[in-house]
């Protein structure tokens, strides 16, 4: 270059100055350039040196291409300058004084201003542009079309040699429309200037560029232009530099200017827009691959989508893209999955995390297309997800052109094989139609019956099925079958057992060659034919066993439970369906043995599942001493509206079985206080126990200080267990029962004679009624008109002797059981030792809300109640709402048993201001 003023040429690699006479003209010196090679590509760009020259003051625009800033109508976008800190601001000064001396900017007094921006480049250099997010905020899209980065690979069947050019200041070479260039205006602490040639960040500046490299380019097939990123391919070097000399004539003629330190030339390998590009295909950059493997685990869903993002540039060369990302693309979905939103990566969502970085490094090799071979759909359906490949025919091999693979929405798993298996075609077609559209291809599946869509009548095919064939016939009606042993790309697609399994195989050959069991095996024998195999797509030998059709690979002992954690875990399949899983696939000593033992501990089974509830026998109160001593009490409600009341406090005495019904209007723990003090105590007396359920109104502070008052012990059912307060909510039913006969809106005046009805009914487990037992004798009913008479043997005293001789000979029974006599109840043993267990939920739940939560700590247990520890508070649960936890040993300290450990929460508000968070699936 020429340093300006001073006459002196300056070498841009060596350093080196060299005068320059005063009396020769700038205008004499064409171009001045080092080249450090000597190859034919060198000498060939020495053949165009306005390629290669300095980017003075003057700019040889030698094209008609402008760029224009259309904006909506209003008032010109303004902004204040940005401070700046010290070294900034002089490395802001020192970029506008070189684009002040190269023409690229100008000092303005637009009345249009957009704040400075300092952006780091790669070699932690800075560039200076505007924040033009105003401006193009007002500014018309230009909708000329970008090319699509994956359509580079269509011409480049049969090409060897790579070259690639990248363009120097290539939004620069771009004039802007003059009328246009002062709302370029950038606002900066030490002025305001403008560009009169087109600058980063301004909106339609990519379109307009490639519209420009559009009309570069155009005639010249070997080219293709992304941007400023040029890729030129040909078949051999000589055609290479007849093609390369086209480019740069045509270059020179629109004087382009080129990086020739960003430049590569007649490779046979080149990185070109994120891909390593070979005669072979296409791959992912290796420094691609190392950065994203060690990306450390996210932290919130806005970096999340990041990494996602990331992973899924490369997603058309991963087999299995959809499946792995499933865990990590469910975190995003809901409405709460803000940008800020923090993620609780759990030990499943790190091993998805892992899984996916490591997917990248296992990409497919991509041929290049070629419009000559033969094409192929290879699709494939499984119970949660479909897949597909397109493939090639080449070199006398199906060679892969892209994977596509999907997850089925919840309605979709519920299709039939037939319809799965129809779906992945019709997505697949939808998929690649802009490769196979005009072409012949085949479709081929491992679902036979689908090779007789087309010859079907419509009329056995459903409306769905219908439109899918008819939209798949546009395309093609060459279905062929293919066993699905043979399906293997396919196959691994929709496959989870196949594509979820994270073992490797390098690892293992290693393992085998020191696994003393193994060498134990090949050197006595055994029923195992173990012999080594070359694993497919690789170059590597692992002993197998081929005693069976389908060979079996010999798995070490730190791949035993990775291998069933990758089999099990698909469907969570019982203990023998695992063990098939497993022994079809694997082998190893003592498979079946762990497989069953791995499956009964499996905590994500026997939470949702159901093999039987445990179901204990009845068991009794202590029979109370005199009557009234031990009382049931609860509350019937929300009722109809009826004179003001909605409630009923309903109170049984369990010796006489006499039953009170007080009217409520509300069903406060005060307004219950009330009705049991004024209605039963005062009438009755002060009870021993009081039986209630887990109201809040029975657990308020008011009813713990009216117990202590009356010094009565107060006894609660536990959670989802109604039988422990059997007696009142039988009560229940044959006061609703009752009311209900009597049709009558006005329940009110209903229910003194439904209560009377009730005290006078016979019982024949007491062989008296209830009111009997209360007074000695029946109450006299409506209708009755005779009375028993007393004998005339006894004075007036008599009727009180005879009440007290009836009432002693009158003894308490227990409450007899009204339920099928035939039933079967069922304690699972290991419940009386097992240190944990699963509490089955309410009645209502949500949808696929698992049975059972847990697994809990037991802190202590008696033969009708555990004492459980959840949530860090001990709560007693009744027997029946529980089964046994199998922990095993190394994992049963890990188990979460604080809230904050479970994950999502819900935070509820009581009546009494007290808050009281929960896990989302645990609802007490």
């Amino acid at each position: 270059m020429q340093a300006e003023g001073a006459k002196r040429l300056i070498d841009g690699v060596t350093s080196l100055t060299v005068a320059v006479p005063r009396h020769t003209s700038t205008e004499a010196i064409s171009s001045v350039r080092t080249t450090i090679d000597d190859c034919a590509y060198h000498r060939l760009l020495r053949e165009f040196p306005d390629l290669t020259r300095p980017a003075g003051k003057q700019k040889l625009i030698r094209h008609s291409t402008v760029h224009y800033i259309r904006t909506t109508p209003g008032p010109p976008v303004t902004s204040r300058p940005r401070r700046l800190d010290p070294e900034r601001l002089k490395i802001a000064k020192q970029e506008f004084d070189e684009m002040l001396q190269n023409g690229t900017a100008r000092r303005s007094d637009s009345p249009w201003s957009s704040p400075l921006h300092l952006a780091r480049k790669k070699n932690d250099g800075w560039r200076s542009c505007g924040d033009y997010r105003s401006l193009n905020a007002r500014t018309i899209p230009n909708r000329y079309p970008i090319r699509h980065l994956q359509d580079f690979t269509h011409q480049l069947a049969g090409s060897t040699v790579y070259s690639k050019l990248d363009l120097i200041k290539a939004y620069n070479q771009i004039p802007v429309f003059e009328a246009d260039v002062c709302k370029t205006a950038i606002t900066t602490p030490f002025g305001l200037y403008e560009f009169p040639f087109m600058a980063y960040g301004l909106r339609n500046a990519a379109q307009t560029f490639q519209r420009f490299m559009d009309e570069v380019l155009r005639g010249l097939d070997f080219c293709f232009g992304y941007l400023d990123d040029i890729l030129v391919y040909s078949s051999n070097s000589t055609q290479h530099q007849q093609h390369l000399r086209q480019l740069f004539q045509r270059l020179t003629e629109y004087g382009v200017l080129i990086n020739t330190n960003k430049c590569v030339f007649g490779q046979s390998e080149v990185d070109f827009l994120e891909y390593k590009v070979s005669a072979a295909g296409i791959q992912p950059l290796d420094a691609k691959v190392q950065a994203i493997r060690e990306f450390p685990p996210r932290k919130t869903v806005k970096e999340l989508r990041r990494f996602l993002g990331m992973v899924n540039f490369y997603r058309r060369l991963i087999p299995n893209a959809a499946t792995i990302q499933a865990p990590l693309n469910q975190m995003l979905a809901g409405p709460k999955t803000k940008g800020s939103q923090r993620i609780n990566m759990t030990p499943a969502l790190l091993e998805a995390f892992n899984n996916c970085k490591n997917s990248l490094s296992e990409a497919t090799l991509m041929v290049h297309p070629d419009s000559q071979a033969g094409l192929a759909i290879h699709t494939d359906a499984s119970d949660s997800a479909i897949g597909a490949v397109l493939q090639q025919y080449q070199d006398n091999e199906w060679k892969p052109l892209a994977f596509f693979s999907k997850k089925l929405s919840p309605s979709q798993r519920k299709y039939s094989p037939y319809d799965r298996e129809l779906l992945s075609i019709y997505e697949a077609i939808k998929h690649f139609r802009f490769m196979v559209e005009a072409r012949n291809f085949a479709l081929i599946t491992d679902h036979k019956p689908l090779t007789f869509a087309f010859t079907t009548h419509r009329t056995s095919c459903s409306p769905r099925q219908f439109r899918y064939l008819d939209f798949i016939s546009q395309f093609t009606t060459d279905i062929r079958y293919i066993a699905g042993k043979d399906n293997i790309v396919a196959d691994t697609l929709s496959r989870i057992n196949e594509i979820s399994m994270p073992l490797d195989y390098q690892s293992l050959a290693s393992e085998q060659d020191t696994d003393s069991e193994l060498h134990d095996l090949l050197k006595n024998g055994s029923a195992l034919k173990l012999e080594k195999l070359r694993t497919p797509g690789q170059d590597l030998q692992i002993y197998c066993d081929v005693s069976i059709p389908n060979p079996r690979p010999f798995i070490t002992p730190s791949f035993h439970r990775q291998v069933f954690n990758a089999l099990h875990n698909l469907s969570h399949p019982g203990a023998k369906a695992t063990v098939k899983l497993a022994t079809q696939r694997f082998v190893w000593p003592g498979i079946k043995r762990d497989c069953r033992q791995w499956a009964k501990e499996c905590q994500h089974c026997q939470r949702p599942k159901v093999a039987r509830h445990t179901s204990a026998p009845l068991a009794s109160f202590m029979l109370p001493s005199a009557r009234f001593r031990h009382i049931h009490l609860d509350l019937i409600g929300p009722l109809p509206l009826c004179s003001g009341y909605r409630y009923c406090f309903t109170i049984v005495d369990r010796f006489t079985r006499w039953p009170e019904a007080y009217l409520l209007q509300d069903m406060t723990a005060e307004t219950c206080t009330i009705a049991l003090t004024n209605g039963w105590i005062s009438r009755f007396g002060c009870p021993e126990n009081i039986t209630t359920d887990r109201g809040r109104q029975f657990l308020s502070h008011t009813s713990k200080e009216l117990a202590a008052l009356v010094s009565v012990t107060h006894h609660t059912t536990t959670s989802y267990h109604p039988a422990a307060n059997g007696l009142v909510e039988r009560l229940h039913r044959q006061l609703k029962t009752a009311i209900t006969c009597h049709s009558s809106s006005n329940w009110v005046e209903v229910l003194p004679w439904v209560l009377l009805g009730i005290r006078s009914a016979w019982k024949e487990d007491l062989q008296s009624s209830a009111a009997e037992l209360v007074y000695g004798e029946p109450l006299r009913l409506p209708g009755q008109f005779f009375s028993p008479n007393p004998t005339t043997e006894t004075d007036p005293t008599t009727v009180a002797g005879r009440l007290r001789a009836h009432v002693s000979r009158l003894t308490p029974q227990p409450t007899s059981w009204h339920g099928s006599s035939s039933r079967i109840f069922y304690v699972p043993k290991d419940l009386r030792t097992s240190t944990h267990v699963f509490v089955r939920q309410g009645p209502a739940r949500r949808p696929l809300e698992a049975p059972y939560s847990g697994p809990f700590k037991v802190v202590r247990r008696d033969s009708k109640t555990f004492d459980v520890e959840i949530q860090g508070r001990t709560q007693r649960i009744s027997i029946d709402r529980l089964k046994p936890a199998y922990v095993a040993r190394e994992t049963a300290e890990t188990i979460p048993q604080n809230l904050s450990d479970y994950g999502q929460t819900t935070t509820k508000t009581t009546r009494s201001g007290r808050t009281v968070r929960f896990p989302d699936y645990y609802r007490p």
